[in-house]
């Protein structure tokens, strides 16, 4: 399963169907645990209690009704934030995609009450924030109350169709980290969008700046050949196809730009690069198993492990938002830079002449960036180290915060596409004052000065409120631009994630 998988069900509605083979994985999970039970064996989760509770047996005749007691105790209500509908979508499938691998030892049942919820898009709320990221338990078993229990957790209503879990499937339906997983999808997604579209804000500011367009140059990235610094140059060179500026028809103004014009594909490259990592990661995660005990389908045996620790995707989505908060500090640097006149040969503000009036430090939009820009770099800092816990009684002494890591990038990224879309504001304020002709810009950015122009309050500046939320609108819906929903890797030339999934999607 892939990424792209995981948001085509999200975010586009597409059902999901499980093979034979999975199938005949599931019984074969099913049966090492029955046997085990049969045996008189001993199992975490399975016949034992879990956490601190783990060296208490349960009889035969208790295992039943812990399998429901665990799932509603574990349903904790605390609070009235609830998952985004797609991010339940996302977490179901993830979670597929562990079950039918067969080593969590749940019957062929337990995938297809799944399947039918995805399908009938009939989810029960869970909360948000009530995960460390040593699996998703609350939200996970809200989930599974709500799908197989007595009644929805968070809304109060009863189920339809109860289903009793025989032993082991409470545990494996709550223990994974597939909230997070799918939550995660979704914002690599958004992160990919956010740097291609801060190549676009980059391209339409070194027109308005006249900046000097040789460190795009072929020799530049021959000496220096990252793969994230050629996807970014690259791209920046194909939206700029057709400039004057790039073709020399237009002259830069200076020798060497200021470094967050001259160090752009490098800064955008490492968020690339970085995405990159992360993206491989993700995709390997979503089809690996942490459910514990995990299944032994050659040698029936039921294994404790340490599998559901996220510390390599807590790692990378701390690293991802560095990246992103980098490439936005650049930006904002770009815009002031733009209506500086020491810089840019323009008149203080990019105002007509000089004034007392008008232009965009009138428009307050260099502080409100800036504004953005701190909040997107205080979101960068790492929250892996934020757990304290002491849980289940000192057993559950290390956790990573992977949740709270991936809404924090949510939260930045949302935050971004405002610095983005002042930048690309500025830029094309900067293009009329110097009287470009929308003709001799890049072919990839004509449509998107056409888009703005006609918003801009230029020369109205103060007669009435500047609302550009319909610019910060069109760039975080990607309506300025065709190239985003390809799905090709973010770095082409690093090694795809293996493939191993057996949930197949099925368009509607």
């Amino acid at each position: 399963m892939t990424i792209f998988d995981v948001i085509h069900v999200a975010r586009d509605g597409c059902s999901v169907q499980v093979s034979e083979a999975a199938r005949d994985q599931l019984r074969l999970g099913r049966q090492h645990v029955e046997r085990v039970l049969a045996e008189g064996g001993i199992a975490y989760g399975v016949n034992t209690g879990v956490g601190s509770h783990k060296q208490s047996r349960l009889g035969e005749a208790d295992i039943h009704a812990f399998n429901r007691r665990l799932l509603v105790a574990h349903s904790t209500v605390a609070s009235h934030k609830t998952i985004d509908s797609q991010v339940a979508r996302a977490a179901v499938v993830c979670l597929l995609n562990s079950l039918v691998s067969g080593l969590s030892g749940v019957r062929p049942v337990i995938v297809d009450r799944l399947v039918q919820a995805l399908a009938d898009d009939a989810l029960p709320e869970l909360s948000a924030g009530a995960s460390v990221g040593a699996s998703d338990l609350v939200p996970l078993a809200q989930l599974a109350t709500g799908l197989f229990g007595l009644s929805d957790p968070i809304a109060g209503e009863s189920v339809d169709r109860p289903l009793a879990l025989a032993p082991k499937e409470a545990l494996s339906l709550m223990n994974s980290n597939a909230v997070s997983l799918g939550h995660g999808s979704l914002q690599l997604l958004a992160a990919r969008k956010l740097l291609r579209g801060f190549d676009q804000a980059f391209a339409m500011s070194l027109e308005g700046f006249l900046g000097n367009p040789a460190i795009l140059d072929a020799p530049v990235l021959r000496a220096h050949p990252q793969p994230g610094q050629k996807i970014a140059t690259e791209h920046v060179r194909d939206i700029l196809r057709g400039s004057e500026l790039l073709a020399g028809a237009r002259q830069p103004r200076h020798l060497q730009d200021p470094l967050s014009f001259r160090c752009a594909p490098q800064i955008h490259g490492a968020g690339y690069q970085t995405l990159a990592w992360v993206w491989q990661s993700w995709e390997i995660e979503l089809n690996a198993v942490v459910d514990n005990p995990v299944v032994d389908l050659d040698g029936g045996r039921l294994i404790s492990h340490g599998n559901m620790d996220t510390s390599l995707l807590a790692i990378s989505m701390d690293a991802l938002r560095c990246a992103l908060a980098n490439a936005v500090s650049a930006s904002a640097q770009r815009l002031h830079k733009q209506h500086w006149p020491a810089f840019s040969g323009l008149p203080s503000g990019l105002t007509e002449e000089p004034s007392a009036l008008g232009g965009v430090q009138f428009l307050n939009l260099s502080h409100i960036a800036e504004a953005y820009a701190a909040a997107c770099r205080a979101k960068a800092g790492p929250t892996l180290f934020t757990y304290q816990g002491q849980l289940a009684d000192g057993v559950e002494d290390h956790a990573t915060m992977l949740p709270l890591a991936v809404a924090t990038t949510e939260e930045l990224i949302e935050l971004a596409w405002v610095v983005q879309s002042i930048e690309l504001t500025v830029a094309a304020w900067a293009i009329i004052r110097r009287g470009i002709a929308v003709d001799s810009l890049g072919h990839g950015l004509r449509d998107v000065y056409r888009a703005i122009e006609p918003l801009l309050p230029v020369g109205r500046e103060g007669n009435q409120v500047f609302d550009m939320r319909p610019i910060v609108d069109m760039v975080r819906e990607q309506v300025l631009v065709d190239f985003i929903d390809d799905e090709s890797p973010p770095v082409p030339e690093f090694e795809p994630a293996p493939e191993t999934s057996v949930v197949g999607q099925q368009g509607e």
